[in-house]
Order: structure tokens, then sequence, then C-alpha cells
């Protein structure tokens, strides 16, 4: 299957949900889209979508996150955005925050509060996951159960969880 058709499949997922039923935006002035010094991951195969649009909103870049796959090593892209986007050209990691996948000490998926987002959304400091909209909820951990049931998505779930841990350490 087409990675950047998935990929745009996901995204409707979320074109009408949202973390809570309000616009969470007024709670902190946007702090998650101003643009200033903050990018967001692309998940595997996600970096295809934006080859086809290309929008002018972002700037990509590669992270020294390396996941291999297949004998091959890949850099994880992140893309910056310059404050303001096409709501429905967001990368998945957006749509989600602040909400992120996770695997367990099993290696079960789960999704947990982003503790990167901590430091912006007052969502990720003050809420439990009872807290936010059960469709949103219902629909991140959809998508995750979807990309699991790929190989190479679950290599890189192996390295995107130990840099999640990291963060963790410092928030519990």
């Amino acid at each position: 299957m087409n990675t950047a058709y998935l990929y745009l499949q996901l995204y409707k997922l979320f074109d009408d949900t949202t973390p809570v039923r309000v616009d969470c935006g007024n709670l902190c002035n946007k702090a998650c889209c101003d643009g200033t010094d903050s990018g967001m991951l692309l998940f595997p195969g996600e970096f295809e979508v934006y080859k086809l649009i290309e929008p002018k909103w972002m700037s990509m870049d590669k992270t020294d996150m390396v996941y291999e796959y297949d004998n091959k090593k890949y850099n994880v892209p992140i893309i910056f955005c310059n404050g303001e986007c096409d709501r429905f050209q967001r990368p998945l990691s957006c749509r989600i925050f602040p909400l992120t996948p996770h695997l367990d000490t099993e290696g079960k998926l789960e999704i947990i509060i982003d503790p990167r987002a901590k430091s912006v959304c007052p969502l990720a400091k003050g809420f439990l996951m009872e807290d936010f909209d059960t469709l949103f909820v219902k629909n991140t951990e959809r998508v995750f159960k979807l990309l699991m049931k790929n190989s190479r998505f679950k290599s890189f779930m192996q390295i995107y969880t130990e840099y999640i841990n990291d963060f963790l350490k410092f928030t519990d």
C-alpha cells in the first residue's frame, strides 16, 4: 500500500476531533503552534506525504535519532512550522498532540500524555488520560494499532520509546 495514501487516510480521523471539546489554543495562546524552536517528528513513511504536498508553511530537517530496518539506517525527519499552517496538512504528531504512542515494558503499545508537551501544554500538565475527548483518544489508539502492524514502524517504535523514556525520567 502507498504509505502517503495511508497517512492521508489516517489524518482524516482527526479532521473533526481534538484533545478537548473546546479550542485548547485559548488556554495557552496556541503555544504548540507558535513556530518558535519546536518541531514535530515524522513517523516512518510520513515523509512521503510532504514530498507530495510540499507545504510552504514548514521546513524539514533530519534528527540525530536513527532506527534500523531491513539492514538500513533511517534518520527520523522533523518538521518545523512558521507558526501558521493549513490545518489539514499537519503531520500526525501535531494531530495527536499532546498524546504520543509508547511501548510499555512488555512491548505493548500504549497511548500516553507526551512528556515533551508538559513544558508548553496546559493539557499535558494538569490532565489525566480520562480528561481527554474519548473519540480523540480512541482515534489515536486506532491509528497506532494499525501502524504497529508494519514491521518498519515497529522498529521505529523501539528507538522512539527509548527517546520518550528519557523525557519521562525528568517529568514523572
